[in-house]
C-alpha cells in the first residue's frame, strides 16, 4: 500500500508538473503571437491563422479571415501572414479547376474536383497577386472558349469541405507595406512578451506585498533550522549569537558576521516573552560558487566533526563529490586552508573567482583529492545568485503597499533583462564557463517549471515573468528565421531601397530555422544526460 501511495504521489506530481508547463509555455507563446497578430491586423495585412504550439491540429475555430488553432506541442506558434511564402503556388497554367462566381466575378476557386462549382476552367493565364496594382484575374477555357474573369480580394481557395484559404493579393501582404507598419508588427511580439512580464510581475507583488525591515518574523520554512529551533510567525528575533538584532538588515548582518554556522544560540520574544532556543540552532549553508550544501534531501543540516560534510550537490561537480563526503581542505591558487567547518567554507569563498580549486574530502576513512570548476564572480552575479547563503529560514513580514506593487514590477523586469543579456553576452565570449552546452531546453524548462510550481502558484507566476522576458530577448537577437533576424532583414531594404530576394529570403530563413532545430535538439540531449 505504502509502495502504490508513493507512485501515486509521483504520478500526480508529474501531472501538475506537465500542465504548468504546457500553461506557462502557452501563455507566454499566445501572448507572443497576439502581439503580431494585433499590429498586422492593424496594418491591413492578411493573416490565416493564428497558432498555439506547433504540428498537429487539436482544435481549430474558423474566424472572416482568420482561423484561431491550437497545435499539439506547446513549444513555439505562429501568426501565418500574407506574403510570407511562395505565391501562385495554388495555381498552374493548363490547371483544371472549378469556380464559383458573385455578380459575374470570381468569389471560390475550387481546387478539389470532388466539391460543387459552377463553371470548370482550365488555366490558361492569372494574376492573383497583383503587385503592381493590375486587376486581380483568370483566364481559361470554359467549354472550348476563352474567357476572363475578374478576381475578388477576398476569394477563397477551397480545397475540402472544411479546409479553405483566402488568396493573399499583393497590397493585403506583409511585403507590400512599408517599414515602419512592418516593424511594428514584427517587434510587438517580444514587446508583448515583456508587457506579459510586468503584469505577472504585478500579480505576485500585489498578492506578497511590501517586505518589512523589522526583526518580527513572517514566515518559516519547512524543515528549516528556525522551525526545528521552534521559532514560529510573529516571533521577534532580539539576537543572534552575541549579535542584537534591531531590523531584518541587522539580522543579515548578525548572521553575516558569526565564526561558526553551527551551534548558533538565537534569543526571541514570544507573546511577549523572551526566549532563548532550547536547542541550538544549525544554519544551512549553500556554497553556489562550488555546487555544495550542507542540507541533505530530507531538509536536515549535517554536522560532522571531523569537516564540512556534504549534504547536496549539484552542477559540474555531481560526478566528483557525493553527499557524505566531508572536506578537510581546499586548495586555491597556492592557498591552502584547513576546514572544520561551513563557516570556513563560506569565508574562503570571498578569494574564490573562477579556475580551479583543489577539494580534499573523506570518503568512509580514505582522504581523496578532486579538482572542480569555480564560478567566476561575474557569472553568478549576472543570475543574482550569491557565492555563499547562510540561512535559517525565516521571511520577513510583507504589507501591502500600492506605490511599491507599480514601481518592484519595473525593477523586476530590469533585473530579468539585465540577467538574460549577461548570459546571451557570455554565450558570446563573455565567459568561459558559460556555453551553449549551459542552455535549457523543453527538458531542463520542464523540470525547472516543476521546482517553482511546487513554491504556489505566485512563485510559477515570477518565473513565467522572467521567462517571457528571456524569450523577449531571444526573439530580438538578429538571427534569420527569429524577429529580430526579420528586422534586420527589413532593415537593410529600407536603407539600401532595395528588396532582398523572396527566394533568398526563404533559403535563409528556412537554412537558420533547420540550425535552431538541431540547436533545440543538442540542448535537450544535454538537459536528458544532466537528468542522469
Amino acid at each position: 500500500m505504502k509502495r502504490l501511495k508513493e507512485r501515486y504521489i509521483v504520478i500526480m506530481d508529474f501531472l501538475i508538473n506537465l500542465l504548468a508547463f504546457i500553461f506557462s509555455l502557452s501563455l507566454i507563446v499566445a501572448v507572443h503571437e497576439l502581439g503580431h497578430l494585433i499590429f498586422a491586423k492593424r496594418a491591413k495585412i492578411l493573416c490565416f491563422e493564428y497558432s498555439i504550439g506547433m504540428g498537429p491540429l487539436i482544435y481549430k475555430k474558423k474566424g472572416k479571415e482568420t482561423d484561431f488553432a491550437i497545435r499539439a506541442i506547446p513549444i513555439g506558434g505562429f501568426v501565418s501572414m500574407a506574403g510570407e511564402g511562395l505565391q501562385d503556388a495554388f495555381l498552374k497554367k493548363g490547371m483544371k479547376i472549378g469556380i464559383n462566381l458573385e455578380e459575374g466575378h470570381i468569389k471560390e476557386i475550387v481546387l478539389n474536383p470532388a466539391l460543387p462549382y459552377e463553371k470548370a476552367l482550365t488555366v490558361e493565364e492569372f494574376d492573383v497577386y497583383g503587385e503592381k496594382d493590375n486587376e486581380l484575374f483568370i483566364s481559361g477555357y470554359v467549354d472550348s472558349n476563352l474567357e476572363r474573369f475578374v478576381v475578388l480580394e477576398d476569394a477563397k481557395y477551397l480545397m475540402t469541405e472544411t479546409k479553405t484559404q483566402q488568396i493573399s493579393p499583393y497590397n493585403r501582404s506583409f511585403e507590400s507595406k512599408k517599414f515602419l507598419p512592418k516593424f511594428l508588427t514584427l517587434i510587438a511580439g517580444p514587446f508583448f512578451n515583456f508587457i506579459l512580464a510586468f503584469l505577472l510581475f504585478f500579480i505576485v507583488v500585489s498578492f506578497t506585498g511590501k517586505p518589512q525591515n523589522s526583526n518580527v518574523i513572517g514566515g518559516v520554512m519547512d524543515k528549516s533550522p528556525a522551525l526545528k529551533a521552534g521559532l514560529s510567525n510573529g516571533d521577534k528575533i532580539t539576537k543572534i549569537g552575541d549579535k542584537d538584532v534591531t531590523n531584518w538588515e541587522t539580522l543579515g548582518i548578525s548572521i553575516a558576521a558569526l565564526e561558526n554556522y553551527e551551534n548558533v544560540k538565537v534569543e526571541y520574544i514570544k507573546k511577549g516573552e523572551t526566549n532563548i532556543t532550547t536547542a541550538y540552532v544549525n544554519f544551512r549553508v549553500d556554497v553556489s560558487q562550488l555546487g555544495i550544501s550542507n542540507t541533505n534531501k530530507k531538509g536536515e543540516v549535517l554536522i560532522n566533526p571531523l569537516g564540512a560534510e556534504i549534504g547536496l550537490v549539484a552542477g559540474n561537480i555531481e560526478d566528483k563529490l557525493q553527499p557524505g563526503d566531508i572536506i578537510t581542505h581546499i586548495t586555491y591558487k597556492d592557498e591552502r586552508v584547513e576546514i572544520t567547518s561551513w563557516a570556513d567554507i563560506v569565508k574562503f569563498t570571498e578569494k574564490l573567482d573562477g579556475g580551479q580549486a583543489q577539494i580534499t574530502y573523506l570518503r568512509g576513512e580514505v582522504s581523496k583529492d578532486v579538482y572542480i570548476t569555480v564560478w567566476e564572480r561575474q557569472v553568478l552575479k549576472s543570475q543574482g545568485v550569491d557565492a555563499a547563503d547562510i540561512l535559517i529560514g525565516v521571511s520577513p513580514n510583507y504589507k501591502y503597499d500600492f506605490l511599491y506593487s507599480l514601481t518592484q514590477p519595473f525593477k523586476d523586469v530590469y533585473n530579468s533583462f539585465y540577467q538574460v543579456l549577461m548570459v546571451v553576452g557570455f554565450l558570446f565570449g563573455g565567459s568561459k564557463q558559460i556555453g551553449v552546452g549551459d542552455l535549457s531546453g523543453p527538458v531542463g524548462i520542464f523540470k525547472i517549471v516543476g521546482f517553482y510550481a511546487s513554491g504556489g502558484i505566485l512563485s510559477l507566476l515570477a518565473f513565467i515573468a522572467f521567462l517571457s522576458v528571456n524569450i523577449g530577448i531571444i526573439n530580438l537577437l538578429p538571427i534569420p528565421a527569429l524577429d529580430g533576424g526579420r528586422i534586420l532583414f527589413i532593415s537593410i531594404e529600407a536603407v539600401t531601397r532595395k528588396k532582398i530576394p523572396r527566394k533568398v529570403d526563404a533559403i535563409v530563413n528556412n537554412v537558420f530555422f533547420v540550425l535552431l532545430l538541431l540547436l533545440l535538439l543538442f540542448v535537450t540531449f544535454k538537459d536528458i544526460v544532466r537528468l542522469f
